[in-house]
């Protein structure tokens, strides 16, 4: 498939033959997929904030994130496949399947969000 222009995102994570995603650790994407409980398969670059977003899912156990040689920060294409299978359908990767389908109780809850998102205003309205 070939896009011209911003993909679908949303559409296609909802698709039910997508279980997982693989994602540069953007906070929107990391929201919509953990929307709708698909788990994540981590390929940060750029932005010195993912290792904070990366270590965050890591502690809420909804990820595994790809190895990369710690000299040059490449990836090796054996061990892209290896962390999307681990994901997808490896036994290792089962409990992580089943955190990010809870998570979905949560980012996936507009009333909550929306409900936080007014707290939050709120607070910041009255400094």
């Amino acid at each position: 498939m070939v896009l011209r222009g911003w993909a679908p995102q949303l559409r296609i994570l909802a698709h039910s033959s997508v279980s997982g995603f693989l994602t540069h650790c953007g906070w929107s994407s990391l929201i919509e997929s953990l929307g709708l409980g698909k788990p994540l398969i981590l390929f940060p670059i750029g932005s010195s904030n993912l290792g904070l977003i990366a270590r965050l899912m890591h502690w809420k156990k909804v990820r595994f994130e790809i190895e990369r040689n710690d000299v040059d920060g490449s990836f090796k294409s054996d061990l892209v496949a290896a962390c999307i299978k681990r994901v997808m359908v490896d036994p290792e990767g089962e409990q992580l399947r089943a955190n990010a389908l809870a998570m979905k109780e949560i980012f996936g809850n507009e009333e909550l969000s929306n409900k936080c998102l007014c707290e939050f205003t709120q607070a910041i309205e009255n400094i």
